[in-house]
């Protein structure tokens, strides 16, 4: 028999059985300790120390790099000469938002760009910080 369309044999065997809602709190208790562990994406587990001769290729040696820093999510690069850089071949490092101000080139590099600033500021100081 149904009451508002819901089954009253349902009903019944729900109150007979107990251990249903302990069985839902279990799953729930699962669901969200799942959601709480999954890993959220983030940038890519690759290092810039990786990209290190590519960057320095394409910003046109290590002797056209004034300064390297980040800004932000953003890698700042100050450049002696803005005409000798490829920065087109940065997308294929995965590089995105390529801003060129004066002589100033800022990027969105999709790893962790940090130990890439500190090797090139290492190298243009004489491995001096």
């Amino acid at each position: 028999m149904q009451v508002f369309g819901i089954n009253l044999a349902l009903v019944d065997w729900l109150n007979a059985n107990f251990w249903w809602p302990v069985i839902l709190f279990v799953i729930g208790i699962f669901v969200i300790v799942r959601i709480v562990t999954i890993k959220p994406k983030g940038k890519e587990e690759v290092e810039g120390i990786d990209h290190f001769e590519k960057v320095v290729e394409n910003l046109g040696g290590i002797v056209n790099i004034v300064t390297a820093s980040l800004d932000g999510s953003r890698v700042k690069f100050q450049i002696k000469d803005i005409e000798v850089t490829k920065l087109d071949a940065f997308k294929e490092i995965g590089a995105t938002g390529v801003f060129i101000s004066g002589n100033n080139v800022k990027m969105v590099l999709p790893f962790n760009a940090q130990t890439l600033v500190d090797k090139i500021n290492s190298d243009k100081s004489g491995g001096k910080l």
